[in-house]
């Protein structure tokens, strides 16, 4: 009854549906609300194997964090044994180490470092270990969407899976099959390492206390893959007469390897003539390696974590291939050369052999020719 006081509630009215309801208002707060969830949208990479397999994943990490830019939080779950490779690395928000071999060991670790994924609220796995351990965390996080190989390691636990039986490819190649679930596909295949300040001060005060001459050009060798891959060493006396024949050119050689090496290091450094070998087995941490390795103007290894730190760096090698197949663990790179014989029994995958006639015929002479090759 009271007209006055009707107009003034429906103009009232009117004004806060102008302000609040009108169909630009409406369209900012919708994409708020999509900005909101992308902004908490999570995705969790399983790479817990080794120093060299998470270095041949670098790759990966890249191209995920291309296809999903600020606003998505994209963390790393790896081993003990590889976290230092990736405290700077740019395409990760958050790194996650767990340490199965260790105090996370056995299905009590696994159902452990599972509740602590479960809180974290991942969305999507991307499992590029694809073993049994990975593909239990992948579904044990409860995120919706979970990518892998179907290779019957507890694949069936991977929602999202390609089978693994494609003609053998290198690594990095055989990760973006399974990122190509995704939408992602493989258009720069290089590895990155991201060592300090102080692992490059580190390797350039550790070459300067060993008096290298400016014109001297450095030649790494890395003695050993380990302790378990004995068939992918050069044996002794080809390591000896690579160094001597390095020495008769006034190159010095540094050798590389863990401390697990000093003896075979000290055996070498005896043994070979007229040569004074720089001897950095168990003397870097793996940073500080990638920044050693970086100053060598070419870098001899067999197929090892080195190799692929090599690559990482953009240092010209020498690749030395005998019981694995080259065209499933060759790292990415173009200044390189890769020597392997053909033989009937190779590759093998045996970690321990009699012979080992792969690595024997590899020769000093044809090593050299391969330096000459990368450093001329």
């Amino acid at each position: 009854k009271d007209r006055d006081l009707a107009d003034s509630i429906a103009e009232a009215a009117l004004k806060k549906v102008e302000e609040k309801y009108n169909v630009e208002l409406m369209a900012n707060n919708t994409l708020l609300v999509y900005k909101d969830a992308l902004s908490n949208f999570k995705i969790l990479i399983i790479k817990l194997s080794s120093i060299g397999d998470v270095v041949l994943s670098t790759a990966a990490f890249k191209a995920i964090r291309q296809k999903f830019p600020e606003g998505y939080k994209i963390s790393v779950l790896t081993g003990e044994e590889s976290k230092d490779i990736l405290l700077r690395c740019p395409y990760i928000d958050e790194l996650l180490v767990c340490d199965l071999k260790g105090k996370d060991k056995g299905v009590k670790g696994i159902f452990k470092i599972a509740q602590q994924l479960r809180k974290k609220g991942f969305d999507k796995v991307v499992d590029l270990q694809n073993n049994r351990a990975s593909h239990i965390l992948a579904y044990l996080s409860l995120a919706t969407d979970r990518y892998g190989y179907d290779n019957g390691k507890f694949s069936f636990l991977i929602n999202h899976r390609i089978k693994d039986n494609l003609p053998p490819a290198e690594p990095v190649t055989h990760q973006f099959r399974v990122l190509k679930m995704l939408g992602i596909d493989l258009d720069n295949p290089a590895l990155e390492l991201w060592p300090s300040e102080k692992d490059n001060a580190y390797a350039e005060e550790f070459l300067s206390s060993e008096w290298i001459s400016d014109r001297q050009k450095l030649i790494g060798i890395n003695i050993s893959a380990s302790k378990r891959w004995t068939t992918k060493n050069l044996p002794l006396f080809n390591l000896v007469r690579l160094c001597e024949k390095l020495g008769e050119r006034d190159m010095r050689v540094v050798i590389t390897g863990t401390a697990d090496d000093l003896k075979t290091a000290e055996d070498l450094i005896s043994k070979a003539k007229n040569t004074k070998i720089i001897n950095a087995c168990g003397k870097t941490t793996i940073n500080q390696l990638a920044a050693l390795i970086k100053k060598c103007s070419c870098y001899i290894c067999g197929d090892s974590a080195p190799l692929h730190v090599a690559s990482a760096v953009g240092a010209p090698f020498i690749a030395l291939f005998g019981p694995t197949d080259s065209r499933r663990h060759m790292p990415p790179a173009r200044n390189f050369v890769l020597i392997k014989k053909e033989l009937p029994c190779s590759p093998c995958y045996k970690s321990k052999c009699k012979k080992n006639d792969c690595m024997a015929l590899i020769t000093p002479d044809e090593i050299m020719e391969a330096v000459d090759r990368l450093i001329t």
